[in-house]
């Protein structure tokens, strides 16, 4: 049998049955697909031991899917779709993270065509500990009558925990303004503390500060 005659012979026909054997597998496998932008929640996983995250990283990213059109209604009625960051590997510092596809949890027959950022700057510091004095703040005047005798803060020292770049600049621990105006008996209070805003807090869980109260003489 001659193979070459088999595959010369009559190519044009052959090779337009080829092309069109080709365009209508596309046709059929492409029908009925369609594309969707969606907002999704980015999670940050293997966070290394001892360390944490600091500055600002991207809570969503924008993906646009595409695939049959059975899959993405499931989507839209609410299956979840998910962008995961592996910090595994990342060390102390600046590290650039590249997002690809893969990094999507998404229903299986969708396929992820765009990414929105597809890079991500995510900053790590030593999780540090340190021990302060909790002074407490107080606000407003006891009832009339009434003068405070003492306050009392227990524990007296507490434990902040943080980023060791964080942690450094507390030398002191306040509390928020506890409010004794009208106060006419002993109080104890378990009081919010003041972080300054920053991305720090307190590990111990029973803080009180006790407001023991005397009245005047007349």
């Amino acid at each position: 049998m001659d193979i070459r005659r088999i595959f010369l012979e009559n190519w044009p026909i052959k090779l337009a049955s080829l092309v069109l054997a080709v365009t209508l597998w596309i046709y059929v496998t492409s029908k009925g697909k369609t594309e969707m932008s969606l907002t999704v929640p980015l999670e940050l996983r293997n966070i290394p031991q001892d360390m944490v995250v600091v500055g600002d990283v991207p809570g969503t990213i924008e993906i646009r899917l595409q695939g049959q059109e059975r899959a993405l209604r499931d989507i839209a009625a609410g299956k979840k779709v998910l962008g995961t960051v592996d910090l595994g590997r990342c060390k102390e510092g600046e590290n650039i993270i590249h997002l690809s596809p893969d990094d999507i949890r998404k229903p299986s027959g969708a396929l992820v065509t765009h990414l929105n950022p597809f890079e991500i700057v995510v900053k790590l510091d030593r999780l540090a500990r340190k021990s302060l004095q909790l002074k407490p703040v107080l606000t407003g005047r006891p009832a009339t009558g009434y003068r405070i005798r003492s306050v009392s803060v227990n524990p007296l020292r507490v434990t902040l925990e943080g980023p060791a770049s964080v942690i450094g600049s507390f030398t002191i621990l306040q509390t928020l303004p506890v409010d004794v105006g009208g106060m006419r008996e002993n109080t104890t209070v378990e009081p919010r503390i003041d972080f300054q805003g920053k991305p720090v807090k307190v590990l111990e869980q029973d803080i009180g500060i006790t407001i023991t109260l005397q009245k005047e003489r007349p």
